[in-house]
């Protein structure tokens, strides 16, 4: 394994400037850990895969999908106009 002195998405994610941006832009930490570990996977199962002899079955892969929120809705100022009626 690589020898890692560089931040963990962890060490990241409770750094309090990165919080107070996150918040700022409406940045769920969970949906965001999911995010980035969605993608971790991702790219163990190509490498992986990249390294498997030829011709070996490696079974059909289900497509990635991404978490439903990543965001939080913005909160609407009263008496705002809204676009759906």
């Amino acid at each position: 394994m690589a020898n890692r002195t560089g931040s963990t998405i962890d060490d990241l994610l409770a750094d309090a400037l990165i919080q107070k941006v996150m918040l700022a832009d409406h940045v769920e930490p969970q949906a965001l850990r999911s995010l980035l570990g969605a993608a971790q996977r991702r790219i163990t199962d190509a490498r992986h895969a990249a390294s498997a002899p030829r011709g070996q079955d490696l079974g059909r892969r289900r497509p990635f999908r991404a978490p439903a929120l990543l965001v939080r809705p913005a909160p609407r100022a009263a008496g705002a106009a809204s676009l759906c009626g």
